[in-house]
């Protein structure tokens, strides 16, 4: 069964109120900061079906439920934080869109998908965009490049005819973090992209590709010229001919400062040869590869968390190993007790109040509901629950409850009973969590099956949230 989620409105506004539009950025550009990112585990209850988790809402009886069941939060660094586009593995036989400089590359369907797929990743992991697919032929040759061994324009030509642009290799630890069997990481590169600080300025001519051969051609008796004009300079071609037509052009120099640029064709004898035409699409400003976020129309963003065994630091456990949970979630800007008013930093917080309870006989249960019950004879609440909470883990080893769920005030000197186990222990001492009650907006929320911790184990989320 498919997890259930939800994208919730607080995380729409905070992308409402970015400079501009960057799916990987707008937690550190934002007009109003995101200052602290924190991945949170909640809920031990099983759900009724729990083999089908329901969908979560975002009605504030349901997200007060939510914050009163989490018991831990890790930091999210930047890390933890990549762009995301789709993945598009390459396939034999497959026909691929070429990237054209006039044409919307980065149209949509439905799902919010790329229509065009001009862009591949190939065994090795390496990302080619296509700038020529040989006039809508089948792609049959797997493009890849020997690492450290690029050629002069990193454009790499098949006997397919087909031609592609080299953009980046996923190191392997991207691969691990990131990429699955529908995404794939994308490098920030030049989030704003400035023509001044790339070498093809506003634009480059990369392949110069020919959409008729034309015939006659011999280059043996008449030179052949390749002239590239537009707004830019310094773009030089050369072409190939194969029985009598221009089977390819190759460029030699790519030139800068190209907007848009036309191609002619001629020779020194124009009884020699006729008819050839190919155009000349001038890459996206600061040239292909230069800003691959916007390039391969990320609008996608991933989140990758691991939560390892204990979590121990500094000596402590902070997170129990002996339990199940069913939810996990974004929280963004905390506040912490000892910071307050600014958010909260620590890697990692243990959300649950610790009851230490006198030594006794019998032991608290995980998921168990605890309460105590007003003893003063004196007080018009005798008899009546004053407190109730649930029981997260218990430490028979230090006496220690780790509650969530907690709904009023903690008795000192009072006594804690299970409703399940029936234990009953004197309360010695009552430790709230430093994370300020209810602090901080809930951006997104993922209902589960249970997951069952290991004191080995890792449990790896991914989040990818659409924009």
């Amino acid at each position: 069964m498919a997890n259930q989620n939800i994208l919730t409105y607080g995380l729409k506004v905070s992308q409402l109120k970015q400079d501009y539009f960057s799916p990987s950025v707008f937690l550190a550009n934002s007009t109003t900061p995101v200052e602290s990112l924190y991945c949170f585990l909640s809920r031990v209850d099983p759900w009724p079906y729990d083999s089908n988790p329901p969908a979560p809402t975002q009605d504030q009886q349901y997200i007060k439920n939510v914050f009163k069941n989490m018991f831990v939060a890790k930091a999210i660094t930047s890390n933890n934080i990549t762009p995301v586009a789709r993945r598009i593995d390459w396939t034999s036989g497959q026909v691929y869109d070429y990237y054209q400089d006039n044409v919307d590359m980065l149209a949509v369907d439905q799902n919010d998908f790329l229509i065009k797929s001009f862009y591949i990743k190939n065994r090795y992991d390496q990302v080619f965009k296509c700038l020529w697919n040989n006039n809508g032929a089948q792609a049959t040759v797997e493009p890849f490049f020997q690492p450290g061994n690029y050629n002069t324009n990193n454009v790499f030509t098949g006997s397919d005819g087909y031609k592609w642009k080299y953009l980046y290799t996923i190191d392997i630890g991207s691969k691990i973090k990131f990429m699955d069997s529908t995404w794939i990481p994308v490098p920030l590169g030049q989030n704003t992209p400035n023509p001044l600080s790339s070498t093809p300025g506003i634009g480059s001519i990369d392949v110069v590709n020919v959409t008729n051969g034309g015939s006659g051609y011999d280059p043996a008796n008449s030179f052949i010229t390749v002239t590239i004009t537009g707004d830019g300079s310094g773009a030089s071609a050369n072409a190939v001919v194969s029985n009598g037509q221009i089977t390819d052009i190759i460029v030699g120099t790519p030139g800068t400062n190209y907007s848009h640029a036309n191609v002619t064709i001629q020779t020194a004898n124009s009884l020699i040869g006729s008819g050839a035409t190919a155009i000349a699409p001038a890459s996206p400003i600061g040239g292909h590869g230069f800003d691959p976020v916007s390039e391969l129309g990320c609008n996608h963003v991933m989140f990758s968390v691991e939560f390892n065994g204990p979590e121990s630091l500094l000596g402590v456990n902070y997170v129990p190993t002996d339990i199940d949970y069913r939810q996990i979630g974004i929280l963004i800007n905390p506040m912490d007790e000892y910071t307050y008013p600014y958010f909260a930093n620590n890697s990692i917080y243990d959300l649950t109040t610790h009851f230490t309870v006198a030594s006794g006989f019998g032991v608290y249960t995980s998921d168990e509901t605890v309460v105590q019950v007003d003893v003063n004879s004196s007080s018009p609440t005798f008899g009546q629950t004053v407190f109730s909470a649930t029981v997260l883990s218990f430490n028979t080893s230090t006496n220690v409850l780790y509650l969530i769920n907690t709904s009023g005030t903690p008795l000192i000197g009072s006594t804690v009973t299970g409703l399940s186990s029936k234990t009953s222990r004197t309360l010695l001492v009552s430790t709230p969590p430093t994370i300020v009650p209810f602090s901080g907006y809930i951006a997104y929320i993922e209902n589960r099956s249970g997951v069952q911790r290991s004191l080995d184990g890792i449990e790896q989320f991914k989040f990818v949230l659409g924009y």
